[in-house]
């Protein structure tokens, strides 16, 4: 194959969907603004909720308020609880009228006295501000509980230290890069591989089925390119848009990542603070990180674009090539979901020697700080061969009368 040819036929390429400056523009500069938006927003917003809760009174309905003892409504309005008499805890959950509320048995001073009494908490599941609520609920009665025994231990001259003879302290033995790629630093794999594949079918599609509709595809067989050279300059181009997004993809986070720990991590402080950077509020990537990255990036542009061409040459048109297209989408994005469980996975090398989804496994374990090069070895190496085996056949393809003037 000739290069000259080939950057021709490459460059053909890329100034036809330079023409579409909306569709470049979107696939460019979208992911500058809605992964911003994704990773600021996101810690911001429920760094802000969680924060503004803990020290918010919070309405709790309680059904049989009268029953309930002073200490213990000292200790719920001491914990920013504001009790909220109902007739039925349970339906005023249900009508929403209140998000979260206790029921009060009738008999519950005898069985405080008694060391047995019970409350019943109800709320809807999935709520977040109920979670919220009750997280702030059972700290409240695990303090008065905590008093009341001390107190009743004390009286009867015992050490309340009887109950408590072992204890549990909990430290976190994670790395900084590893407590900085926080819970959303699986997002990160998702929106590469998602923008992968819209910038580089925007290329992929026009320059196989759309060459096919417009007729333009009979001209460029009659010049002295060989058919090689045009699969492959079609396919560096596609492979040049498919980068190029991801690479966006990942300026996004990281330049959102130091500027949300730059200006808002310090000035959230408290609850809210730790939990911005729970989630990924103070994500950055060393330089030799950051190369594998962009090396994975491009190895897996490269797996798209050459899928894309060997998907999509089989198209008559715009339309049937987008209706293949799009179940991609799903096959490729589906195995990121499984990100969320990699610490229930093996670091086994066959795992990541599976195509694409070892280079998921390796993006996220080069976010959490986590880079091993044996592995990384696989998922490129899995990666490159199965992109080299769709490129070759997209060219037994291309040689394929039936293929390029289907009708």
């Amino acid at each position: 194959m000739r290069p000259g040819f080939i950057a021709a036929v490459a460059g053909r390429e890329i100034t036809a969907t330079l023409r579409d400056s909306r569709a470049v523009l979107a696939n460019l500069l979208i992911p500058l603004v809605v992964l911003p938006v994704v990773l600021l927003g996101l810690p911001l917003l429920i760094g802000g909720l969680f924060g503004r809760e803990a020290v918010s009174d919070s309405v709790v309905g309680v059904e049989g308020l009268a029953r309930l003892p002073d200490p213990f409504v000292q200790a719920l309005e001491g914990g920013n609880i504001r009790p909220l008499a109902v007739e039925d805890a349970e339906a005023a959950v249900r009508s929403e009228r209140v998000t979260s509320a206790l029921r009060v048995p009738r008999d519950f001073a005898s069985r405080l006295t008694a060391g047995d009494a019970e409350l019943v908490f109800f709320r809807k599941s999935g709520g977040l501000r109920a979670e919220l609520v009750s997280e702030k609920l059972s700290g409240v009665v695990e303090t008065f509980s905590r008093a009341r025994v001390r107190s009743r231990l004390e009286g009867a001259g015992l050490d309340p230290n009887v109950l408590t003879p072992v204890t549990l302290t909990t430290r976190d033995a994670s790395t900084a890069a590893e407590r900085a790629g926080g819970s959303l630093g699986w997002l990160i794999p998702f929106f590469m591989i998602a923008w992968t594949l819209t910038g580089a079918q925007m290329v992929a599609i026009d320059a196989t089925a759309g060459e096919k509709e417009r007729g333009t595809l009979e001209a460029l067989l009659v010049t002295p390119v060989r058919r090689s050279e045009v699969v492959v300059g079609k396919f560096l181009a596609a492979l040049l848009f498919g980068l190029s997004a991801a690479v966006v993809a990942i300026a996004g986070f990281l330049g959102s990542g130091a500027l949300l720990n730059g200006l808002f991590i310090g000035r959230l402080g408290g609850e809210a603070g730790r939990v911005a950077q729970s989630l990924g509020g103070s994500l950055s990537v060393p330089p030799l990180e950051l190369l594998a990255l962009l090396f994975s990036a491009l190895l897996l542009a490269a797996l798209v674009a050459a899928l894309l061409i060997a998907i999509t040459l089989f198209a008559r048109s715009l339309k049937e090539a987008q209706s293949y297209v799009a179940p991609l989408g799903l096959i490729l994005v589906l195995p990121v979901v499984g990100l969320q469980f990699s610490d229930f996975l093996p670091q086994s090398p066959l795992l990541y020697g599976l195509p694409a989804f070892g280079t998921l496994l390796l993006l996220n374990d080069t976010v959490r700080g986590d880079f091993d090069l044996r592995l990384a070895a696989w998922a490129w190496g899995s990666s490159l061969l199965l992109a080299a085996l769709l490129l070759w056949f997209a060219l037994r393809s291309f040689r394929r009368e039936d293929v390029l003037f289907r009708t």
